[in-house]
């Protein structure tokens, strides 16, 4: 990937005051642009953070390359919920699963082979909901959205999970934001995704 021009980092004092009490927070850099300390600025909300951003450099060409990435202490004690990509964490694979065992919960997705769910530092297999990709673009973010959203609504990390493994798989099927889920349509994937645990098929 190449960037011509990247966005301003956003700063405490740029959240709105009426945002501050936001119920539920997903903190979503895509080069950076989203400071990790902003995460205290959310006091009630549950927090989320997709860290792909974190994870990518920009170089002299404008060329998107991968950086290693230490989080803060004070993101780590703030969020409830790390999402991570198997592609963005390459070379540092040992860190990362450092950090998750530290969290309440983290996700590893990992493309058509599903996700790994950490809970409590335990790690679980989310099987993936097969799906016939269009367009990847913002998979991981509607993964990341879906599961804080289900989490909140049913306090269950594995309903969460699979709920977010069917909102991703959805989003992928389609150009841009064209087949991201509604209600309904993610009740009617996940409920077929239940029905092929129950039977036992891939």
């Amino acid at each position: 990937m190449w960037v011509t021009s990247a966005a301003r980092p956003i700063a405490t004092a740029d959240i709105p005051e009426d945002w501050r009490d936001a119920p539920l927070v997903l903190l979503a850099p895509v080069l950076g642009e989203v400071d990790p300390l902003l995460a205290p600025a959310f006091a009630e909300g549950a927090i989320g953070a997709a860290a792909q951003g974190w994870l990518r450099a920009l170089g002299r060409d404008g060329a998107v390359t991968p950086q290693a990435w230490s989080p803060p202490k004070v993101l780590l004690e703030r969020i409830q919920a790390l999402f991570l990509s198997r592609e963005d964490i390459r070379g540092q694979e040992g860190a990362v699963v450092e950090w998750l065992q530290h969290l309440p919960i983290g996700v590893l997705t990992a493309d058509r082979d599903g996700a790994w769910l950490y809970v409590n530092g335990d790690r679980y297999e989310v099987r993936p909901r097969p799906a016939a990709e269009v367009d990847p673009t913002g998979a991981g973010d509607v993964f990341a959205a879906t599961f804080l959203v289900e989490y909140q609504r049913t306090g269950d990390p594995w309903e969460a999970a699979a709920a977010a493994a069917c909102a991703g798989s959805l989003a992928v099927e389609g150009e841009g934001w064209s087949t991201v889920p509604d209600r309904a349509a993610l009740a009617a994937a996940l409920a077929k995704y239940r029905r092929l645990d129950e039977s036992g098929s891939p």
